[in-house]
């Protein structure tokens, strides 16, 4: 019988190391064209079936301080032009509730999105509370590089506008929107001026 607890002992530690612990470097990745500054954009599925986008880009910059603006609220329409006027309704050490005017292309859009901080310095993700939109849901992330001093950012967002715009357009536009994003928020967090 004690030989039955050491085995499912060992084999929490190996579950527990999994869970805790992540790979320092991320494979599968072409850091030869993430380190030459291009913001990688491609398709990703959502568990639930819906389509999204995952955007990838380098920064030169500690985790605490990639970190720092991600949760910088005050500061957002300095890197994301598209929000009009927001507003943080709470937050504390778990996450933000956050309310946001945006003018899109097409539209303008007014919605809640409670912003859940997974990971402290690591990962945080979002999901849609209330107005416009019909789904939102998205998350950042903060990864090791071979290089110690730089850190991959990824973004994923899911939307579903729910309504008659046909979807390869939105596609196309938030690819746009996605690149010019990743270059400001590079160029924030590491302290140069933003292209305009």
């Amino acid at each position: 019988m004690m030989w039955f607890w050491r085995r499912w002992y060992a084999v929490l530690l190996i579950v527990g190391v999994l869970f805790v612990s992540s790979p320092a470097v991320v494979s599968g990745v072409d850091w030869d064209t993430l380190f030459a500054g291009e913001v990688v954009v491609e398709k990703v599925k959502h568990p639930e079936g819906f389509s999204g986008l995952r955007g990838s880009f380098t920064v030169a910059a500690s985790r605490e301080h990639i970190w720092a603006v991600l949760v910088d609220y005050a500061n957002f329409p300095k890197f994301f032009p598209d929000i009009q006027k927001m507003h943080v309704l709470a937050q504390d050490q778990d996450g933000a509730q956050v309310e946001y005017w945006i003018n899109a292309v097409l539209a303008h859009y007014h919605y809640v999105l409670y912003r859940r901080y997974d990971e402290p310095s690591r990962r945080l993700t979002w999901t849609r509370v209330a107005g416009d939109l019909k789904r939102i849901e998205g998350s950042w992330e903060i990864r090791d590089t071979p290089r110690p001093d730089v850190h991959l950012l990824v973004y994923e967002s899911y939307v579903d506008i729910g309504g008659l715009i046909p979807m390869a357009l939105v596609r196309l536009e938030a690819t746009r929107k996605i690149r010019e994003m990743g270059a400001r928020l590079r160029n924030w967090m590491e302290g140069r001026p933003m292209p305009e």
